[in-house]
């Protein structure tokens, strides 16, 4: 078998534990910018209540709060939406040493890339507080995807590989693929990528149980790191014996 080319990390609930705050932070944060945001569709939405069930059915339509909102026709200034959102990370991310010691001992050779449904500008304030920004190669991000596709929409899946393939890499096999999304990691199996969960409050969310996991390749719990490198030992170029 060959070796493994590219890792495709996720960033939110894949990097670092969803329990430090930040995601919640971010949904409470949607809630408000729903509430306070005036104009058009925004006018019939007056508490966090009436924000919180607007946004779950547009949430499992669109995978994307920002995309789902302009696609459903409410007005509002993008960049803006994502500066309120993704407001104050540092406030629940911090340096993660053994997250960098992990990265830093797999292959030189493998290329790392964050594939994300969040913008670019967030993504790389979060690897800047982790301390692992300069690890990766590149941010894929909702720019990348240009605000039209996101995970788990087979679209954005091809996006990437079409990336990899323009720059050197394109063999499906070759990529393994960390995720916390069940959703999300499943459309890369169906690729035909390498696939590590990572088990969070994520799982439960979607309606997931453990015992679905076992197609995946490895499980591993919070976040990713050194435990990893027990459930896989064939990480690296696979040499034949002999």
């Amino acid at each position: 078998t060959m070796g493994i080319e590219v890792l495709l990390f996720d960033l939110d609930g894949t990097l670092y534990d969803l329990a430090c705050g930040y995601e919640a932070n971010l949904h409470a944060n949607i809630f408000r910018f729903m509430v306070q945001t005036k104009g058009g569709k925004f006018d019939a939405i007056s508490t966090v209540d009436e924000a919180k069930l607007v946004w779950k059915p547009i949430f499992a339509k669109y995978n994307q709060t920002k995309r789902g909102l302009l696609g459903e026709g409410y007005v509002f200034d993008g960049k803006e939406y994502d500066t309120f959102v993704r407001q104050g990370p540092a406030n629940y991310i911090r340096k993660d040493p053994e997250l960098r010691v992990f990265l830093e001992s797999l292959p030189q050779h493998q290329r790392k890339i964050i594939f994300t449904n969040a913008p670019e500008s967030s993504a790389n304030e979060i690897l800047n507080l982790l301390g692992v920004s300069d690890l990766f190669e590149a941010v894929l991000g909702s720019d990348f995807l240009e605000n039209k596709v996101c995970k788990p929409e087979k679209e954005a899946f091809d996006k990437v590989l079409e990336y990899l393939h323009r720059s050197g890499n394109s063999s499906p096999e070759r990529i393994c693929y960390f995720e916390d999304s069940f959703k999300n990691l499943v459309v890369g199996k169906e690729l035909g990528f390498k696939t590590v969960f990572v088990n969070s409050p994520t799982l439960k969310n979607e309606g997931r149980t453990q015992q679905e996991l076992d197609q995946f390749d490895a499980v591993v719990d919070t976040k990713v790191g050194m435990e990893l490198k027990t459930q896989l030992p064939n990480y690296g170029p696979r040499h034949p014996r002999g």
